[in-house]
């Protein structure tokens, strides 16, 4: 019997945790494949054989079916009888169409593009430029736009109601939702409180994804739709509340400061604005998402870098701002926010 000494143990262990990290693209591929494929779509709440599948989805019998085994090797995919897979009872509610708004079936799709541009991410550490220019696609793929968005949206959709749970705006009249995407948050708040009339001011194209999105919710607010580009364009008006969220990390330190600056103008008197963001703690070494977020920036953004509660109070006091409030929500949710008042 051969046995293994305490030294090769240690070794060994120090490996498997190496090689866990190294080997985690494995996991991923199965999954982004199998979401590429349209295996989720198809199974549904349901099963279907290999055969079935492969016939529907126009693939390879025989080399889907071992996609597939993989997908169930991952706890993915579950096999039924009769050689039938389905998707694992676990993960049904979040990647079955009938999931709804807890899907996340277009923010895997998003996290594939990301893959694509991390890949690189030794050039983008060389170069200091990012490997891809997602704002050209983004200029000109109306269905790169589209899907981006709805990617946004399967991200805040739980986290939208914590946020309203969380953000008191029972003072307020008027909400801007600046650079708001698919609205997601604003309508969770607006949800919240009914009185509140919600400004959402994005790209054009993005606001027309706000709009399909917004049918989703039965809203009371009236809703007005502003399409502009923050960065360059005037910021009209001014609010009781301005929500900035998940915004500044794609500028960076010099144009987050230009904006910040802007909007202070777009404040009302006594109102307040709100920078949402998965902030970095102080030293910037964590927590991991936070960490990752500042590597895509770094592959996808000319400047933009995540950043800290510390660094974002010091960029809105800069700008005018007084009593900044921070609130953490829950362990779950790596969102957090500052809440900044104009007196």
């Amino acid at each position: 019997m051969v046995t293994i000494g305490s030294a090769d143990r240690s070794v060994l262990r120090k490996q498997v945790e190496v090689l866990a990290v190294a080997e985690g693209f494995l996991k991923s591929a199965v999954l982004f494949a199998l979401v590429k494929l349209g295996v989720f779509g198809r199974l549904g709440d349901g099963t279907a054989t290999a055969h079935a599948l492969a016939r529907d989805l126009e693939a390879h019998p025989a080399a889907l079916t071992r996609l597939l085994d993989a997908g169930v090797a991952l706890h993915i995919l579950e096999a039924a009888d009769g050689g039938a897979y389905g998707i694992a009872s676990p993960f049904r509610e979040v990647l079955a169409p009938s999931a709804g708004d807890h899907s996340l079936l277009s923010w895997l799709e998003n996290l594939d593009f990301l893959r694509d541009a991390v890949s690189r991410l030794d050039q983008a550490a060389r170069t200091g430029q990012p490997t891809v220019d997602p704002s050209q696609l983004l200029k000109t793929d109306p269905k790169a736009v589209r899907d981006f968005t709805l990617a946004m949206h399967d991200y805040a959709s739980v986290r939208g109601r914590e946020l309203a749970r969380f953000l008191d705006t029972s003072g307020c009249r008027t909400l801007l939702d600046l650079g708001a995407g698919p609205g997601t948050y604003a309508f969770h708040l607006g949800a919240r409180n009914p009185n509140l009339e919600l400004f959402l001011l994005d790209l054009p194209e993005v606001l027309k994804v706000a709009r399909e999105v917004a049918t989703r919710y039965a809203l009371a607010n009236s809703i007005h739709y502003l399409p502009q580009d923050a960065i360059h364009d005037a910021i009209p008006g001014s609010y009781d509340l301005v929500l900035v969220s998940n915004t500044l990390h794609m500028l960076g330190e010099r144009q987050s400061r230009l904006l910040l600056d802007r909007l202070y103008a777009a404040v009302n008197p006594g109102g307040s604005l709100v920078v949402q963001a998965q902030f970095l703690d102080a030293d910037r070494q964590g927590p991991r998402w936070p960490a990752m977020l500042d590597l895509f920036q770094l592959c996808i953004t000319p400047e933009g870098r995540n950043h800290t509660m510390e660094e974002t109070t010091v960029w809105l006091e800069a700008a005018g701002f007084t009593a900044i409030e921070t609130c953490h929500m829950s362990l779950v949710n790596t969102n957090s926010y500052l809440r900044a008042h104009r007196s």
